[in-house]
């Protein structure tokens, strides 16, 4: 999410503002298309974010399934990298071969899981507004 955020923050944002100062000539002009588009940005970004919080709610109220698949699958990532790390090359075990995209698949799934809980523990006190 971070990267995502970033991405936006700095290259979305920075060629947008390339284009308004080759469509508008005049200071004021590219100040409030700059200042309307960073506008909208932020809205969808905040948007963005609600839906994950509800997504999130709505996990935390389903069945044990529901509540659980994230530690689970963390619990697996963690026995399969002790494995590999630790346990294989000790015991002399057989390393099975994890290619480049696991690794960033896990990356993923240990960011996904701590944001994740950290919306779990706080989607009680969480309220969320509409725009009216």
């Amino acid at each position: 999410m971070k990267k995502i955020l970033e991405f936006f923050g700095s290259n979305v944002i920075g060629d947008i503002g390339k284009v308004i100062d080759n469509l508008f000539t005049s200071e004021e002009e590219r100040i409030n298309a700059r200042n309307k588009i960073i506008q909208v940005l932020k809205e969808k970004e905040l948007e963005l974010q609600k839906m994950q919080t509800e997504i999130i709610i709505a996990e935390a109220k389903g069945n044990w399934l529901q509540r659980s698949w994230r530690p689970i699958l963390m619990l697996s990532f963690g026995f399969i990298v002790i494995y590999n790390k630790f346990a294989a090359p000790l015991f002399g075990w057989p390393i099975p071969i994890l290619e480049g995209e696991f690794w960033t698949l896990l990356q993923i799934g240990i960011g996904g899981y701590v944001v994740g809980r950290s919306a779990e523990k706080i989607a009680d006190k969480i309220t969320i507004t509409k725009n009216k």
